[in-house]
């Protein structure tokens, strides 16, 4: 009888030491960072972005927006937090050449975006801007991973012929042309656009994408050019371009 008293008093003794760990709360302060890739295993965090309006037609200014996480708890209400420019780090100039939206990481969750307003002034046609961030403390956030916690814009006016274009892109999209790199860019919605070196580096959020997608591109891409030449489709009325269409060399835009 007193062997089984014993073992019943060490049972409640361990189902309460089970209880007592399950009830402790996090206790580190609710932080935020800027996002990675959401795969397995994701590559460093890539804290640096370009982004062009020459594909924007008239636009005057352009909003990126950039994912954040919050590392902590969810509350029943809505969140701030807070971005600074880097001056030092930075060659644009800020409510001249971008603004900051406001960092709000709604009720019962733990994801949100971060406003950057890019406006296009004259000398970005033959100069690159960059501006520099960082996210700070605010009265609901502290800053979260120190490698997370900058990210750097360089924005301009023109077209760079992307890295990948030889050596991946040739394939989906033909020979590089400005002209064309701008429809490209107009007809997908895209500031940019990156070739993932596997399919499991594919990141949208950035314009990163696998040879699946652009073969995608491709078919979509030739198609509306081929209708947009044939005047069975009307051009958009941001269109910037004059169809049929010949590139800056006065050579016919095609796709393979």
């Amino acid at each position: 009888m007193k062997q089984t008293i014993y073992i019943s008093t060490l049972i409640l003794l361990l189902l309460s030491s089970c209880k007592k760990e399950e009830v402790k709360l996090y206790d580190g302060g609710d932080r935020v960072q800027f996002s990675r890739l959401n795969i397995p295993n994701p590559p460093p965090y890539i804290d640096s972005l370009d982004f062009s309006f020459a594909s924007k037609g008239n636009l005057e200014n352009d909003t990126l927006f950039l994912p954040v996480d919050v590392t902590g708890r969810t509350a029943n209400r809505d969140r701030e937090f807070k971005v600074a420019a880097i001056p030092e780090e930075s060659s644009a100039v800020e409510g001249i050449d971008f603004d900051f939206g406001k960092g709000i990481i709604k009720a019962g969750q733990f994801k949100g975006v971060f406003k950057l307003i890019l406006r296009k002034t004259k000398d970005l046609e033959t100069i690159r801007k960059k501006v520099s961030f960082k996210i700070v403390a605010s009265a609901d956030f502290q800053p979260g991973l120190s490698k997370q916690l900058k990210c750097k814009v360089a924005f301009f006016n023109f077209m760079v012929k992307p890295i990948d274009w030889d050596a991946k892109m040739l394939r989906f999209f033909g020979a590089y042309s400005k002209t064309k790199h701008r429809f490209i860019l107009y007809q997908l919605g895209f500031p940019e656009i990156n070739f993932a070196a596997t399919a499991a580096l594919e990141d949208p959020s950035r314009y990163i994408f696998s040879g699946v997608k652009f073969a995608n591109f491709q078919l979509k891409l030739r198609s509306v050019l081929d209708d947009l030449n044939a005047g069975t489709l009307k051009p958009a009325a941001d269109d910037p371009f004059t169809y049929p269409l010949k590139d800056e060399n006065g050579l016919n835009v095609i796709f393979p």
